[in-house]
């Protein structure tokens, strides 16, 4: 059950790494810089094809006989304590930092909320009063879509 052991060193590692990269991301989203949020992006993503592809490798550890058997009853499990503890305590940690990068993913959520509420309204202020919907936009339904229509209309 070394191969356990290791699976869950790296997990906790690529986990941190994602946590500092949902970090930084949150950075860069105060500040409103594009151009860095696009490379913690792709930074972001090929951290999860490595998550997902470690996980995978625990999960292949974890099958005994065809059944899939959770971590924790495995601990439960382990006769050797020493084991068991070191388990308990990666578990332990890989729980905590799930937890905080969904808070920080849910802050990060709102902040990107805000900047696109921002966006909208300023385009509001730039569009002109108009009661008519647009040339190209006659049969648009609903005030957004008009809204929208308008903003291509001075475009165009």
């Amino acid at each position: 059950m070394n191969k356990l052991t290791e699976i869950l060193q790296m997990l906790t590692d690529l986990h941190i790494t994602l946590l500092e990269t949902a970090k930084k991301k949150q950075e860069i989203l105060v500040s409103a810089e594009i151009n860095p949020l696009i490379s913690v992006m792709a930074d972001e993503a090929r951290l999860i094809k490595k998550i997902k592809k470690v996980d995978e490798m625990r999960m292949e550890v974890l099958e005994h006989d065809n059944k899939y058997l959770p971590l924790s009853k495995l601990i439960e499990q382990q006769p050797d304590e020493d084991l068991q503890e070191e388990w308990t305590s990666k578990l332990f940690v890989l729980q905590k930092l799930f937890k905080e990068i969904d808070k920080v993913n849910k802050l990060n959520q709102q902040l990107l909320q805000q900047a696109l509420t921002y966006t909208q309204f300023m385009i509001e202020q730039l569009l002109p009063p108009s009661k008519d919907s647009g040339l190209y936009s006659a049969d648009t339904e609903s005030q957004e879509s008009r809204e929208y229509a308008r903003l291509f209309d001075l475009k165009a």
